[in-house]
């Protein structure tokens, strides 16, 4: 297993966080340095990202108290209920309850999300490395293609006629895919992700752990189905980028989403 991120094939997208807010400055060049042969840093900590927001004894249960944008919480594991991503977590005050994952963000490479970025960037740069590992496995596993429009190559995801065949998806395509959820820090670390590394393990069960780890985080272990809800934009589904399904995108994350789709086809 790397100990280090491989990121020269690519574009990362987002600026580092200077003093809870992102730095406009960033160039993408300098980014690329931060974390060149940098090693993984698990994410084991939420942060919750707005004001009063309710945490509670069970997913939709009692209100056990409302918690403050910037409030760091012990994250202990995740959980679907009526198709949406809860976190289970303890607070120093509340002690153990679960908080609407659409008010919290796993912390990464101390990564701080609040306060948050008035011009409403949601895209963080673990956000752009997953999508640079996903949209770069999804064309060299022939999941999405490069068609051609005018002067323009584009990415698409695989035509009608190729999705859902599942005998294109790669046999360990959940235990990869489980295994970057972790490392990019868009899952809190528990013990699941050692289990997925423990080379004594019969494939067949690090299958049926990756399949668990994928149904508590997107509510499906089906490689396609995961694919479809994906952002064509960014790779990102909605339970990763931590917003309503509407966005909020900015200009920026637009610009700079386009940046990594074109160095992702450009590579191919």
């Amino acid at each position: 297993m790397k100990k280090g991120f491989a990121l020269f094939h690519c574009l990362i997208i987002l600026c580092m966080v200077f003093t809870g807010a992102y730095a406009e400055g960033s160039s993408l060049d300098e980014i690329l340095l931060r974390y060149e042969g940098k090693e993984i840093t698990l994410s084991n900590q939420l942060q919750i990202v707005q004001n009063n927001v309710n945490f509670r004894n069970a997913p939709g249960g009692e209100i056990l108290g409302r918690l403050q944008g910037g409030t760091i919480l012990e994250c202990l594991d995740e959980i679907q209920y009526q198709e949406k991503l809860w976190y289970h977590a303890r607070s120093d005050e509340f002690g153990e309850g679960y908080v609407d994952a659409t008010f919290a963000k796993p912390l990464w490479d101390n990564l701080s999300w609040w306060p948050l970025s008035p011009s409403e960037d949601v895209f963080s740069d673990n956000m752009a490395l997953f999508s640079c590992w996903f949209g770069t496995y999804q064309l060299d596993h022939g999941l999405s293609i490069i068609e051609t429009f005018g002067n323009d190559r584009l990415l698409n995801i695989a035509p009608l006629t190729v999705r859902g065949d599942s005998s294109i998806i790669p046999e360990d395509a959940r235990v990869q895919l489980a295994e970057k959820l972790f490392e990019y820090g868009l899952i809190c670390k528990n013990d699941a992700y050692d289990r997925l590394l423990d080379d004594t393990l019969p494939f067949a069960e690090k299958d049926s752990i990756a399949s668990d780890i994928l149904m508590k985080h997107y509510g499906t272990d089906d490689i396609w189905k995961i694919m479809v809800k994906m952002s064509v934009l960014s790779w990102i589904h909605i339970n990763d980028l931590h917003a309503r399904p509407e966005g909020p995108f900015s200009e920026r994350d637009r610009m700079l989403s386009d940046k990594i789709q074109q160095k992702v086809v450009h590579e191919h």
